[in-house]
């Protein structure tokens, strides 16, 4: 369903050779593997240390507003009744989540790049605007950068981050990463180009834009908290009032409801903004049911996400505005899914407060089932996907650090030489699972390349990092990271490197992407 751009497909050809040679070589002789990282000595960690185990903890962020539109604080675990598929679960977790102080936060240590945004010691607040530059026209588009324009001129909240991407025929765009300064996110938005008139046919564009709906659910998972994404979209049409766009109507909704399940398994929560449709196709002549069709597909988004659609003709600023406050107070609750009800499938969710006047807003439902281990076809597509996408993939937070060049003494520099780039990769013990009944509990994956402008792939590594440490180097682990010092060699040039690690015990990957000079 992906639509990748030529260059990035051109980009991880050779990354995606170099994990098919990983595998065939790990199907091999031990003396035919590639580089392995040790970490030892080994030992009965499994019996003495804290090992991550499986949960199956449904989180599920609740925003309580009372009569005037303000958060409702200081409610009580006992004041919510949450049932799944009509049946009351219990809370195993209840937090309320404030607004920050004003004060400033004390300056945490500079760790360099990161896949998170903010010092993850903090709650973060996060606000991820998205302009739909595949299912608009022209036309559309500027009406949609204007719109994000007169909102962030508005003035946001103090410290509240915001980032920008654009959904493109050639792939999610990242226009500018978090940031707290407005003028900055408006001049970057300004510099969008509106494109030309869409010449993709309307069930591609649907699929496209359903595959980098997930990818920034995917970037963004591993972020805890809600997250409010303002989606100023267009024609999406929806697959019950539109069957004819799709070859099959019931795939298509599952579709749409895998995309769902990934955006509030990341909860982000969606405030798509409905666009005027304009005249997009002359052929269709009955526009108002294209714009109720829609509606219905992103109202789906809105409520599949505890989210809320923000149409033109209603107050849409006081809409957007909303979006950003309700990922700044809200509740966090959480139950846990029962040994012996794990049907997969859809379940539903509604949430009831014991308070005057109050206004909830929360997900309909979630998606449940049971997490199975990919093949190594799966796996490989997984890493390629991930190092293809603009954005850090957050499920393993991660640091690096480009070390300074080592000094050497009497070595005169060759004009044209490669010279080794050198950067320390800390993955925190707690981003990872160890699984206490493997012969290497610690299984990861690491992996790194090196792109030029053009773009062109230079360089790249890849290599497992496994063992069985004992409690005196797991404790040494839980205080510093797991630090692997790697290098590059390349020659003088701008590059971007793109990091990543996968835990192999859960599947989850995590990239941090920083640029390179080489003088």
């Amino acid at each position: 369903m992906k639509v990748q751009a030529n260059s990035q497909m051109r980009v991880l050809s050779r990354w995606a050779l170099v994990l098919l040679l990983s595998c065939c070589l790990a199907a091999g002789k031990p003396s035919s593997a590639p580089p392995t990282a040790q970490l030892s000595p080994s030992g009965n960690a499994a019996g003495e240390a804290k090992i991550h185990t499986r949960t199956d903890l449904v989180l599920v962020p609740v925003v309580v507003r009372g009569k005037h539109g303000k958060h409702i604080p200081d409610l009580s675990k006992e004041a919510f009744r949450l049932e799944e598929n009509g049946k009351e679960q219990a809370l195993t977790l209840f937090e309320e989540v404030q607004p920050r102080s004003d004060e400033a936060p004390a300056p945490s240590p500079d760790r360099g790049f990161s896949n998170l945004p903010f010092d993850s010691s903090q709650k973060l607040q996060l606000t991820v605007l998205v302009l739909d530059l595949l299912n608009t026209s022209p036309l559309q588009r500027a009406d949609g950068k204007d719109l994000l324009v007169k909102f962030l001129a508005k003035g946001l909240a103090r410290n509240e981050p915001v980032s920008l991407l654009c959904i493109t025929a050639k792939g999610l765009q990242l226009v500018h990463p978090f940031s707290t300064d407005s003028a900055v996110l408006i001049d970057a938005l300004n510099k969008v180009p509106p494109g030309a008139e869409r010449i993709m046919p309307r069930r591609d564009a649907v699929a496209s834009t359903l595959t980098q709906l997930t990818e920034i659910a995917q970037a963004y998972v591993g972020i805890p908290g809600r997250k409010s994404l303002i989606l100023a979209a267009g024609d999406l049409p929806d697959p019950q009032s539109e069957p004819g766009i799709y070859t099959n109507a019931h795939s298509a909704r599952d579709a749409f409801q895998e995309v769902w399940k990934t955006l509030a398994a990341a909860n982000l929560s969606v405030y798509p903004v409905g666009l005027a449709i304009g005249a997009l196709d002359p052929s269709y002549t009955r526009q108002h049911l294209r714009i109720s069709s829609s509606q219905a597909s992103l109202r789906g988004f809105a409520y599949a996400t505890g989210g809320n659609l923000c149409l033109e003709a209603n107050d849409l600023m006081d809409c957007l505005a909303e979006a950003v406050e309700d990922s700044r107070s809200y509740y966090m609750l959480g139950f846990a899914v029962q040994p012996d009800d794990r049907k997969p499938g859809w379940r539903d969710l509604k949430v009831k407060v014991s308070a005057e006047h109050a206004r909830v807003r929360a997900r309909d439902g979630f998606y449940y089932e049971e997490p199975a281990p990919p093949g190594p076809e799966t796996a490989r597509h997984a890493e390629v996907e991930a190092l293809a996408s603009p954005l850090a993939i957050s499920a393993v937070p991660m640091f690096v650090r480009v070390l300074p060049p080592a000094a050497k003494a009497n070595a005169p520099s060759l004009l044209g030489a490669k010279k080794a780039v050198e950067f320390m990769l800390t993955i925190p013990l707690n981003s990872i699972k160890l699984d206490p009944s493997s012969a290497n509990p610690l299984d990861l994956e690491v992996g790194a390349i090196a792109i030029t402008k053009d773009p062109r792939e230079v360089a790249e590594f890849l290599h497992p990092v496994h063992g069985n440490p004992n409690p005196e180097l797991l404790r040494k682990l839980s205080r510093e990271g797991i630090q692997l010092r790697e290098k590059l060699d390349l020659l003088p040039g701008s590059y971007e490197v793109r990091c990543m690690v996968r835990d192999n015990n859960t599947t989850l990957i995590g990239t941090v992407v920083f640029p390179v000079e080489i003088h």
